[in-house]
């Protein structure tokens, strides 16, 4: 599963939350670690293939565009749009790899702890 696969079911399970039950909501919580290194682990690896890194900041930026007046008549008109812009940072691929290999170790630290307190939610709250 990629990383952007894990992101997108993260935000449906959290924007789920309200409706998940006690279960579902910590093995919600058990699992963040691990998906958090995983995301910093692929954008490490991503950062060691590519030699940067990507940055991306929301900009306002002024846009013309068509405005309907009173009666239903069309002008130009300006306004502010946000926009997405990527800046790419370079990095230094071996230093860049030290961290990947950190990342791996602290993953697999992870995802022992993430089965220990998945075992702790799966007793304290059993099958619903």
């Amino acid at each position: 599963m990629t990383w952007s696969a894990k992101a997108g079911l993260v935000l449906v399970l959290a924007g789920l939350a309200g409706c998940a039950s006690p279960l579902q909501q910590c093995l919600i919580a058990a699992n963040q670690d691990v998906l958090d290194i995983q995301r910093d682990l692929d954008e490490g690896r991503n950062a060691v293939r590519y030699g940067y890194r990507i940055e991306r900041v929301t900009m306002p930026e002024l846009i013309t565009t068509v405005c309907y007046g009173p009666g239903g008549v069309a002008s130009p008109c300006t306004r502010w749009s946000q926009e997405v812009q990527e800046i790419r940072h370079p990095v230094n691929r071996a230093l860049e790899q030290e961290r990947v290999d950190l990342l791996e170790r602290q993953l697999a630290r992870a995802q022992q702890q993430a089965a220990q307190a998945e075992a702790q939610c799966r007793a304290t709250y059993p099958a619903e």
